[in-house]
């Protein structure tokens, strides 16, 4: 029965991954960023955000948030 595998353990007993799994913290308690005045990149973020949040898809609501914490066109 070589390859079977039952939670993580192989026929022999043999751990099939390299370590116990890690847990990231959820940052729920951090606040959306808020564009910046007078950044079109902000301002179209923001958009397609608010968009995205009120079609429930939330991916997009949170790529849009990294993308305007980490662009930087557009700021003093």
């Amino acid at each position: 029965m070589t390859g079977k595998r039952c939670r993580g353990l192989d026929v022999s007993g043999t751990k099939t991954y390299p370590g116990d799994p890690v847990e990231l913290p959820l940052r729920q308690d951090q606040l959306e960023p808020t564009p910046v005045e007078g950044c079109l990149g902000c301002t179209e973020l923001a958009n397609v955000r608010d968009r995205a949040r009120a079609g429930g898809d939330m991916t997009t609501v949170t790529d849009c948030n990294v993308y305007m914490r980490r662009h930087p066109e557009g700021h003093q």
